[in-house]
């Protein structure tokens, strides 16, 4: 998969015999009558089969960036949340294994025992949550899948999360005058449902959040052939 998507995707989350040239992905939001840049991320699969994906939001007063080391199975083993605001940068890390994450933030470590197996490791602002749950979601399964999530964030209390993710059919559209089909879901996170629209390869190229004047994210590229999707 070239991309989370190319993405966990090309580069994705799974792991291939060589290694591939790092992938990134520029998601978009609309600012008046332009779109300004809302996140990249960028994957790497290394040498030895194990992927660091990592995600730059940026909000122009702050800045998030968030950083996924996979194993070969595709588990995230390690994770950070580097916040940039006026004041300076702050940070979070976690360490996950099969009995603990153990979690440092502001000096201080702190272990969650007998932890769910291989959580979505997410922040905000940060979209990875939905990215890693339409690439884990089992098309063959269908319905509705839930899967835990680990939320960090380096000035707040983490978090364990339950998310949801339902296929709720699918959408034509028409890039470069070609016709793509993309999945349609409905994802569940702690602030709502979203709408989102992901091609075969799971590649996110739209988002919807909740409420009637939320303004979509779109990757970059897709901006006029996924306007319609509402």
């Amino acid at each position: 998969m070239l991309t989370l998507f190319v993405i966990l995707a090309g580069c994705g989350l799974l792991a291939a015999a060589e290694p591939d040239k790092p992938t990134t992905l520029r998601y978009l939001r609309p600012s008046g009558d332009k779109f300004v840049l809302e996140s990249a991320v960028t994957t790497t699969r290394d040498k030895d089969g194990t992927t660091t994906y990592v995600s730059l939001t940026d909000r122009g007063s702050e800045k998030m960036t968030l950083t996924l080391r996979f194993n070969k199975k595709g588990e995230i083993k390690e994770a950070e949340a580097v916040q940039e605001t006026a004041q300076g940068k702050k940070q979070v890390s976690a360490t996950l294994d099969n009995s603990k994450i153990r979690l440092v933030q502001d000096g201080a470590t702190h272990d969650i025992l007998n932890p769910p197996a291989n959580p979505i490791v997410t922040t905000a602002p940060d979209w990875s949550d939905i990215f890693q749950l339409v690439q884990r979601y089992d098309g063959k399964k269908g319905g509705k899948q839930e899967f835990s999530g680990l939320w960090i964030h380096p000035t707040k209390k983490t978090l364990m999360l339950t998310f949801t993710i339902e296929r709720l059919g699918s959408d034509t559209i028409k890039v470069k005058d070609a016709e793509m089909k993309l999945d349609r879901y409905r994802v569940r996170l702690r602030s709502g449902d979203y709408l989102v629209w992901a091609d075969p390869s799971g590649r996110v190229c739209k988002l919807l959040p909740p409420g009637a004047k939320a303004s979509p994210v779109v990757l970059e590229g897709y901006e006029e052939a996924t306007r319609e999707l509402k």
